[in-house]
């Protein structure tokens, strides 16, 4: 499939980088709750560059995250448990990226990064689902839409994973490596969710 090689192809450029409570249901049986962050935690003034990187990368990778979630609640989705952890991981990623850009406010710096593509190469790029693929998901349904749409999600959270491993290789402020763990264990989660719920991926 070629979806599939395209998706395999942005991990393996990841993969050198030093990275509301939802509990949805299938066939009656709760699926694990996905981690949030502490909603409002401040962050402690020691930073270095590279949390500062994640911050900014992580907040574009949510955005986008959220924007693929939400293609779901517009389909005619075959599962609703697959609606159901899309709301989750939305409302989870909305409360991160709000400590995040608080925390870059309080540190005086912008919530976006450069916008060279080199300066993302120390963490294999910018983390980001090429949006040709997006667009292109959009206008599927049925069941090439769900099989398409979990293929895509599980890269993109994937690579929120490989960032989430650079920061706590990388950065220095004890916020945002605990952030960090929490996007390695919810993404991880939401991926073994993801392939409970349609199984094969």
């Amino acid at each position: 499939m070629k979806l599939a090689l395209v998706l395999v192809a942005g991990l393996v450029a990841l993969a050198g980088c030093g990275t509301g409570d939802g509990s949805p249901t299938t066939a009656g049986a709760p699926l694990s709750p996905v981690p949030q962050s502490a909603a409002g935690a401040p962050a402690s003034a020691e930073y270095n560059d590279a949390d500062v990187m994640f911050l900014q990368m992580m907040i574009a990778h949510n955005s986008q995250g959220i924007e693929i979630v939400k293609l779901v609640h517009t389909k005619q989705a075959q599962l609703q448990p697959l609606k159901d952890l899309s709301a989750a991981i939305e409302a989870t990623q909305q409360t991160e990226s709000s400590d995040m850009r608080n925390w870059l406010k309080s540190w005086g710096k912008p919530e976006t990064g450069s916008m060279d593509p080199h300066a993302h190469h120390h963490h294999g790029g910018d983390g980001l689902t090429d949006k040709g693929l997006l667009e292109a998901l959009s206008k599927k349904d049925g069941k090439e839409f769900t099989l398409d749409f979990v293929d895509i999600l599980v890269a993109h959270q994937h690579n929120g994973v490989a960032l989430a491993r650079t920061e706590l290789k990388d950065g220095k402020n004890p916020e945002s490596k605990a952030l960090a763990q929490r996007i390695m264990d919810s993404r991880t989660g939401e991926v073994q969710q993801l392939r409970t719920l349609v199984p094969g991926q």
